[in-house]
């Protein structure tokens, strides 16, 4: 039985009418999962005027002193309550976000029912303080968002948790609480990332591979985007468990599922157009958003070795956006239950094996301008960000490298 993004790509290369009405079928369904771009174009503009407004705060002198004092505050705290402290910038998120996003959602309600009367009607003025929400709950240049998207992350991959004794109440705050906020369904790291995705990675069986379609057709990115929404909210996951017999998995991401869009449904139900503008467009918002940078963590895999770690994964050196090491994304895979600190450690200490398998790696950039570069097809630019390990490859090498990667698997 041919996996679904094969059948999804024979559909869009189209060879026949039947197929051309399947994938024009498609492409309408998918466009839903695009609706939330405008809004999501705003917020993130929104987000990086915010930090190029206060930005140059951050090199001042009572700002550097003051970054001082908080992470030695945040180192104490971590030596008495987590296990290991190097993992103590996580508590900026833990305590910061995890004080300020509640209060900003169950404050935004108060202020719209109190002040906006939105029981009585949304207009415009609704509208915008839930933007004004949304650009606040994502933080200056997204930073609130992307910390708790790794958070979530990080959390699925330590089950033992991040607290010891009596503060492991805390474990899996960011997965259990804060991802009714942020657009996640819980329980989707555990059972989806760490038992499909770092199973399989991104290999034929991985829910979300990318290896049956050319990457270097923009439009193949929906094909990607559809199957990540399907793994995102938890129906290709569980169904992947299913399939398996693996009931307690499938029972544990049906738990998260009816926890998240249950809040999700309670919440319309007491105001519909609230639920919509606080819960629906940022979870749909986090769909395209995550599905962008997974796609590019992923992009470029060897058609003869799609198994290839080293050939399937990227890796982005002095990254503009590199939240807790997450650039190294082939150490992350490689060895993914080694501490994020020790990733460019490992990076140098395996060099060699980057050198050998001619690793995609990119230098001063983030994912989400790689992922355009790879939409665009600019492969003039790829090729400026290239890093050569071996030293032995001119710009047309490294562009037919890049090309080649992108193809699907023979």
């Amino acid at each position: 039985m041919p996996y679904l993004s094969q059948t999804l790509n024979e559909a869009a290369e189209g060879k026949t009418f039947v197929l051309k009405v399947k994938y024009a079928l498609f492409l309408m369904a998918t466009g839903v999962l695009l609706l939330p771009i405008p809004w999501l174009t705003v917020v993130i503009a929104s987000t990086m005027l915010w930090v190029g407004i206060i930005g140059w705060t951050y090199k001042t002198a009572p700002a550097i002193w003051f970054a001082k004092q908080t992470d030695a505050a945040m180192l104490w705290i971590a030596q008495k309550t987590m296990k290991d402290e190097r993992d103590s910038p996580y508590l900026y998120s833990y305590i910061g976000i995890g004080i300020l996003a509640p209060i900003l959602f169950f404050g935004s309600y108060y202020v719209q029912v109190t002040y906006l009367g939105a029981n009585e009607a949304w207009g415009w003025k609704n509208w915008l303080a839930a933007l004004i929400y949304n650009v606040m709950n994502y933080g200056p240049y997204f930073a609130f968002f992307s910390k708790v998207a790794t958070m979530i992350h990080k959390e699925g991959h330590m089950p033992k948790g991040v607290f010891k004794g009596v503060f492991g109440i805390f474990d899996n705050f960011h997965g259990h609480v804060l991802s009714l906020l942020y657009g996640h369904v819980p329980q989707g790291y555990p059972m989806g990332h760490m038992r499909i995705h770092h199973k399989h990675d991104n290999a034929a069986d991985d829910v979300t591979s990318t290896i049956f379609y050319d990457r270097s057709h923009a439009a193949r990115f929906l094909i990607y985007l559809f199957e990540f929404a399907l793994f995102w909210t938890g129906i290709s996951v569980a169904n992947y468990h299913y399939k398996k017999g693996k009931m307690p998995e499938v029972r544990k991401m049906l738990y998260g599922m009816i926890a998240f869009y249950g809040f999700m449904a309670l919440v319309m139900y007491i105001n519909f157009w609230f639920g919509v503008a606080y819960l629906l467009i940022p979870h749909m918002s986090c769909i395209f958003l995550l599905a962008a940078i997974n796609y590019t963590w992923h992009a470029w895999s060897d058609p003869d070795e799609p198994k290839n770690i080293y050939k399937n994964s990227i890796t982005v050196l002095k990254g503009q956006y590199n939240v807790y090491n997450e650039d190294y994304h082939v150490e992350h895979h490689k060895r993914p239950q080694t501490h994020w600190r020790e990733y460019p450690i490992n990076y140098a200490k395996h060099i060699e094996e980057y050198k050998s398998n001619r690793a995609v790696i990119f230098q001063d950039t983030q994912a989400f301008e790689v992922f355009f570069l790879i939409l665009f097809n600019d492969f003039e630019k790829m090729a400026d960000k290239f890093v050569d390990l071996n030293g032995d490859m001119s710009r047309e090498d490294i562009i037919a490298l890049l090309k080649y990667r992108l193809k699907p698997v023979h």
